[in-house]
């Protein structure tokens, strides 16, 4: 069996050949131009498998999820007798009583105390050692409800991060980045008689100084934008893979260095644009959902505007072709679009030219069946109709295709009514701005409205949009739906 660490040691030693090619305009065996960069894209994807592997089998090893990389077996017995005094002023005596007393809450926090004092002196000493991160990994694991443990491991952690070096070669790994981003979204137990939410600023305060520790005194960074040793890149990654509130956590994390001046907004959008050779559908989803977390976010609102311009939108489009099977993507991919288009002449332009409009319409055409999908679709090709012609046309948009495309799932999905209000809402819309009576009267149309209309009577929503419908076809005011359980001969409605 290939050893993982060596594989990826070979594919990353390889990519920054290709990457000096790429940069000199040399060939690399005997590939130059868009062959090699085609060459250099499948090297990141390979990159990201074995990274992504090599993650699966340290859970593995670990026993049990949420382990963060570590051996999460069960805790060693304590020594025989009353717990021992051990020197706080010496690493391998704090260690050592560590390892020992694993089991043991009390005598954890009283050993990690003096880890993170002897931190606070010797940052670099300190994490030098691999076994001191592991072992606090380890202790994370152990105790994961006691809120002591997690504030003395991160008070520990964030005092080894003042190191740059410690920083980028210890806690920019996989392991203590999760364990960091669980810390910092953790929420607060009020009535443990520890500090509440100590924990998650002091893991906040490490995740900061990891990050910092790759851009200069300007805030400009150390590494080149798709560089996937960036430490902010590994975040990234790391938080993809976690819930909704791991992106939380660093959204609020990259606003606050972005206030503070700490590091430039171009440069973190740089970086998460840059970080879309993902592994898998989950990670792409987990991708499309942070970019859509960032898009909406109040606390920093340069930052939608400047994934724009770094070119979110186009990789965002590249991800549903890529992972086009899966509909909890093209979903994703669609709320993500949305958000970051926005209400902004550059997020519109920017999304007509990666073809977004295509990919929306292939999500519906792909994945009928799934209600919430074809919802948010309808909605979204709904608002080309408000585009300026040249817009419209670049963009290949046809408000005919759109009309049979939601009329197709209103009759799928009659009994949906979030689908059912946005169906006749953007019908209405197609008769009033586009002039589309015809086609949306065309194969009964007049009959599907009725129908919805009397399947959904109590919604007074429904009922208003499903009238300007009608009124636009032209049908006599007077109409009115019938009972339940009375047929006037309309066409019928699906599900």
């Amino acid at each position: 069996m290939v050893d993982a660490s060596a594989e990826l040691a070979e594919v990353q030693q390889e990519l920054q050949a290709v990457k000096k090619a790429l940069r000199t305009n040399d060939g690399y065996l005997g590939m130059r131009g868009e062959t090699l960069q085609q060459y250099f894209l499948q090297l990141n994807e390979k990159e990201n498998l074995v990274l992504s592997r090599q993650v699966q089998q340290l859970s593995l090893a670990a026993g049990a999820p949420g382990g963060f990389g570590v051996n999460s077996g069960p805790a060693a017995p304590p020594p025989a007798g009353p717990p021992k005094q051990f020197n706080k002023e010496d690493l391998a005596a704090v260690l050592q009583h560590m390892c020992e007393y694993e089991a043991l809450p009390g005598e954890s926090v009283k050993a990690v105390r003096a880890l993170s004092s002897l931190a606070y002196a010797n940052a670099a000493g300190v994490g030098a050692n691999d076994q001191v991160l592991r072992q606090l990994l380890r202790l994370l694991s152990l105790h994961p409800e006691d809120e002591n443990v997690q504030i003395v491991v991160m008070r520990a952690l964030c005092n080894m991060a003042y190191d740059s070096a410690v920083a980028v070669q210890k806690l920019a790994s996989h392991e203590a980045l999760s364990a960091l981003l669980a810390a910092a979204s953790r929420v607060p137990d009020p009535s443990s008689k520890a500090k509440p939410g100590e924990a998650c600023v002091k893991a906040g305060e490490a995740l900061a100084r990891i990050v910092a520790a790759e851009v200069d005194d300007q805030g400009r960074p150390l590494t080149t934008p798709t560089s996937q040793c960036s430490n902010l890149a590994k975040v990234f990654e790391s938080a993809l893979l976690g819930d909704a509130s791991w992106h939380t956590a660093v959204l609020r994390l990259v606003s606050l260095l972005v206030q503070n001046e700490v590091i430039e907004i171009r440069f973190i959008a740089e970086r998460f644009v840059s970080h879309t050779t993902v592994a898998s559908a989950e990670a792409a989803q987990g991708w499309l959902a942070f970019a859509k977390t960032c898009a909406n976010a109040d606390t920093c609102t340069e930052l939608a505007p400047a994934l724009v311009e770094a070119g979110a939108l186009r990789a965002a489009v590249q991800l549903l072709q890529r992972f086009s099977a899966e509909a909890a993507v093209a979903l994703t991919g669609v709320e993500a679009m949305s958000a970051l288009v926005g209400s902004r002449t550059t997020g519109l332009q920017a999304f007509v030219d990666a073809g977004g409009v295509q990919r929306i319409e292939n999500g519906m055409g792909r994945h009928i069946d799934h209600e919430l999908l074809q919802t948010k679709s309808i909605r979204a090709l709904a608002s080309g109709v408000l585009w300026p012609d040249d817009v419209q046309r670049k963009a290949g948009y046809s408000a005919k295709r759109s009309v049979a495309l939601t009329k197709e799932a209103m009759v799928r999905h009659g009994s949906g009514e979030e689908l059912q209000i946005a169906g006749l809402e953007a019908l209405s819309r197609y008769i009033e701005r586009a002039s589309l009576r015809a086609e949306v009267a065309e194969g009964g149309g007049e009959g599907l409205v009725k129908a919805v209309m009397t399947r959904h009577q109590g919604v007074t929503k429904l009922q208003r949009f499903g009238r300007l419908v009608l009124d636009g076809l032209g049908v006599d005011k007077a109409w009115k739906p019938m009972a339940a359980g009375v047929t006037n001969g309309t066409n019928g409605v699906g599900k």
